[in-house]
């Protein structure tokens, strides 16, 4: 009769699990902005992404064209806003049926907000690929790939390596946004 216990057991089976090695890098969520442009986010500013019908998003009047309508998630109500179109590039999320969503917290280091002051925003971008972990010496610093008005919400460049197939290894640029400045700037005027 075997004696292991269950935690033995999946000491045995799953040692990834219970691996105290620190992996290396910063945790990224990337996006496609454009059909030209991948993004990335921090993922301290990403409380969730989601699918979300566009029958969920109320259209609201008078607003700027980049504000898709109001959402909810989590109890809370904030705007549903075309990432691209704000950011200043041709809308990529008109009239969808359904809306690849990231939510981002913008004040995220503000210390002094309580649980009624959180400013959420819901940023519909054209496809959400998925979490990076990058290391910060993989960044570059320029900005020659970048459309104009994209520039200055930009802080670096980084360039990945893609396996879209068994074959073909394709390398792609990724540009990491500051969201805060971005929305804060464009949003806040």
């Amino acid at each position: 009769m075997n004696s292991l216990t269950t935690t033995d057991r999946l000491k045995e089976l799953l040692p990834q699990l219970f691996n105290t090695q620190n992996l290396a890098g910063d945790y990224y969520l990337r996006f496609q902005l454009t059909n030209e442009i991948s993004g990335l986010i921090e993922l301290k500013y990403v409380q969730e992404s989601l699918t979300v019908r566009s029958d969920r998003i109320t259209a609201v009047p008078n607003l700027p064209e980049y504000v898709v309508g109001l959402m909810s998630s989590r109890n809370q109500v904030f705007l549903a806003i075309d990432l691209a179109h704000l950011a200043g590039l041709a809308p990529e999320t008109v009239n969808l049926r359904q809306y690849q969503t990231i939510v981002v917290q913008t004040d995220i280091d503000n210390k002094n907000n309580s649980a009624n002051d959180i400013n959420l925003f819901g940023l519909t971008v054209k496809k959400i690929e998925g979490i990076a972990r990058i290391l910060p010496e993989s960044f570059i610093q320029t900005t020659g790939n970048v459309p104009d008005n994209l520039r200055s919400f930009v802080k670096s460049t980084v360039i990945h390596q893609n396996n879209s197939s068994n074959v073909e290894i394709e390398a792609k640029q990724s540009i990491l946004i500051d969201i805060v400045q971005l929305i804060c700037s464009k949003v806040s005027s």
